[in-house]
């Protein structure tokens, strides 16, 4: 396995070229060079699925004011499961294209939305070039994963309903409630207890040359006072021995796991290291608790250490909102 080192003057970026030989990158823009010094990152959930319109990118325009250093994303960009290669070309397009116009690099992570099938799976290689990576920012490393290697492919019948459910909340958000209450009725009615139990486990796959890649970077990158692990599924709430043995090469370091998925904002510790899963940043809620809500997370980097800051969109008003009443409206 070969690893690729960029210029020391945008930082140092890895992937593993002897996998994926091609010119195309899953980033837009390029590291500010950090040297050793301190830096600001925000990380972003799931946009989808079932997005709420104009969420990501009131993100998008809150962060790029903020002008972090760069920001990290925990997958699932577009709603994906498309069978047709156009249809995913045409999603990727539109999302893409904001993201760029914000100005800040922005490094992506593979969600099961976006790479949940074979033609989903060609699509980003065409557009993104690969699906793992890392990248050394000052004394932190970042370790960019993928938890679908390969994708877990949905029955027709599932996409269908997922589908379904898609264009009604889309279409029909002041009824979006009920349209995620249609969509589990239907869920239950279909599958057997068997297949509803199994639908909820949190399963992941990670290749063998995947885990190969993190093992070397990790070993390489020794002296990383802090190691930054980002993933789509929460690899903590699985029982997969690949994403265990992931763990016992952090085993010792200092890090943090960011994950998505479940759209619904966690923090907890274990053992050496930091577990954060990111609320939704536009994907539809799966609770109504501030944990759900559309956030975002801040990460300040002070002499190798972390701290962290939630940003809730719906506290982050335009200043335009704040009409001047009269002296009788205010009693």
């Amino acid at each position: 396995m070969t690893i690729v080192q960029a210029s020391r003057v945008t930082g140092e970026i890895w992937y593993d070229d002897a996998r994926f030989d091609t010119d195309m990158r899953p980033w837009f823009g390029k590291l500010p060079e950090l040297a050793t010094g301190d830096f600001a990152f925000a990380v972003l959930g799931d946009r989808c699925g079932m997005a709420t319109a104009g969420v990501f990118e009131k993100a998008l325009e809150v962060v790029a004011d903020l002008k972090p250093d760069f920001v990290v994303s925990v997958g699932d960009l577009i709603e994906g499961y498309w069978r047709d290669a156009a249809d995913a070309i045409a999603e990727w397009e539109e999302i893409d294209a904001k993201i760029e116009a914000a100005g800040v690099p922005f490094f992506h992570v593979v969600g099961n939305h976006d790479y949940g099938n074979q033609v989903m799976l060609k699509v980003w290689r065409e557009r993104k070039g690969f699906e793992y990576y890392a990248f050394r920012a000052g004394d932190a490393l970042f370790l960019m994963l993928n938890t679908e290697d390969p994708p877990t492919e949905l029955s027709d019948e599932f996409v269908d309903i997922i589908k379904k459910a898609t264009y009604n909340v889309q279409n029909d958000p002041d009824n979006m409630d009920t349209h995620m209450q249609a969509f589990y009725a239907d869920i239950v009615s279909r599958m057997s207890p068997e297949q509803l139990k199994e639908m909820g486990r949190i399963d992941l796959a990670f290749s063998e040359e995947q885990l190969a890649f993190a093992e070397r970077i990790l070993e390489e990158n020794r002296d990383a006072k802090w190691t930054f692990v980002s993933m789509h599924k929460p690899g903590w709430k699985s029982e997969d021995e690949r994403y265990a043995r992931l763990m016992d090469m952090l085993d010792g370091r200092p890090h943090t796991v960011f994950a998505g998925h479940l759209h619904a904002m966690e923090y907890s510790v274990e053992g050496s290291g930091e577990r954060i899963q990111l609320g939704r940043t536009g994907g539809h809620g799966h609770g109504h608790g501030p944990e759900s809500d559309n956030l975002f997370l801040w990460v300040n980097v002070r002499d190798g250490k972390p701290s962290y800051r939630v940003i809730h969109l719906d506290g982050v008003q335009e200043i335009g909102s704040y009409k001047p009443k009269t002296h009788y409206e205010e009693a």
